[in-house]
C-alpha cells in the first residue's frame, strides 16, 4: 500500500484514486436518491369483495352491491352504471355512483408503504324508478393495508348519517353509523417525480468539495517537486 504514495509514480496513482473515489461517491448518492424519483401512483381501485356493517333499510342491497367485482376511478366521477352492474328490486335499480353533488372531489388514493389512504366521500348510494331519483351519500376518508408486491389491498371507512335514509321507522338513521369495507388489487403505475432540490443540492457541492480536494493535493505535489 505505501509504494502508491510514494514518487512519481505514486503520486499519479494516488491523484487517480482520488477521482475514482469521488465519482463512485457522486454515483452512489445519486443512486440513493433514484428510488426517491419514483413514486406510485394510484388509478383505480378494484375490488372483488366488500360488506356493509349495518341493519337499517337498504343494508342487503348494500351488502350485495358491494359483494360485486366493482371499480372505482381515481381522479374521474362514475355514473350508476360504472362502478358495479345495479340491482333491479321492486321495480328500483340500485346502484353505486361518485359524484360531486356534496363539492367532494372526484376519488383519490396514496400509497405509504403498506398503508393506503383514499379518499372516498364523493361515493354515493341510490336507486331510481322511472324519473324519480334518490340517493345518499356513503363514503368518506377510508384507511387501510396494501401488499406493495401484488397491489392487494384491504380497506375500511366508517359513516355516520345525520338525516333520513329512506321513509318509515326503519329508514332514519340519524346519529346511526355503518361501517364500510373494500377489498380487492389497486391499479398502480410508477410515476417519475423530479428530484428534491435538496438531493441536487447536496450531490453539486460533493462534487464541488472532491474536486477542490483534488486539485489542493495537486498543488501540494507540484510544491514538493519544486
Amino acid at each position: 500500500m505505501l509504494e502508491l504514495f510514494e514518487g512519481k509514480d505514486g503520486t499519479m496513482k494516488r491523484s487517480q484514486w482520488v477521482q475514482f473515489a469521488s465519482a463512485g461517491v457522486l454515483f452512489l448518492c445519486l443512486m440513493g436518491f433514484e428510488g426517491r424519483a419514483e413514486a406510485l401512483s394510484v388509478t383505480s381501485l378494484d375490488f372483488t369483495s366488500g360488506a356493509v356493517n349495518w341493519d337499517g333499510r337498504h343494508g342487503q342491497i348494500l351488502d350485495r352491491l358491494f359483494a360485486q367485482d366493482g371499480s372505482i376511478a381515481i381522479g374521474s366521477y362514475q355514473s350508476m352504471s360504472d362502478i358495479v352492474d345495479p340491482i333491479m328490486r321492486e321495480c328500483k335499480t340500485f346502484s353505486l355512483f361518485t359524484s360531486g353533488l356534496n363539492g367532494a372531489p372526484a376519488p383519490s388514493a396514496t400509497i405509504d408503504g403498506s398503508s393506503i389512504t383514499a379518499d372516498l366521500s364523493s361515493l354515493y348510494f341510490g336507486w331510481t324508478q322511472g324519473s324519480e331519483v334518490r340517493a345518499w351519500n356513503i363514503g368518506a376518508m377510508a384507511t387501510g393495508f396494501i401488499n406493495p408486491q401484488t397491489s392487494e389491498f384491504l380497506l375500511s371507512w366508517d359513516r355516520v348519517f345525520n338525516e333520513s335514509f329512506a321513509k318509515g321507522a326503519h329508514g332514519m338513521m340519524n346519529d346511526r353509523s355503518a361501517t364500510f369495507f373494500l377489498r380487492g388489487t389497486a391499479g398502480v403505475e410508477q410515476a417519475p417525480v423530479a428530484l428534491s432540490a435538496s438531493a441536487v443540492f447536496f450531490a453539486t457541492g460533493l462534487a464541488l468539495m472532491s474536486g477542490f480536494f483534488w486539485r489542493k493535493f495537486r498543488g501540494t505535489q507540484a510544491g514538493f517537486a519544486s
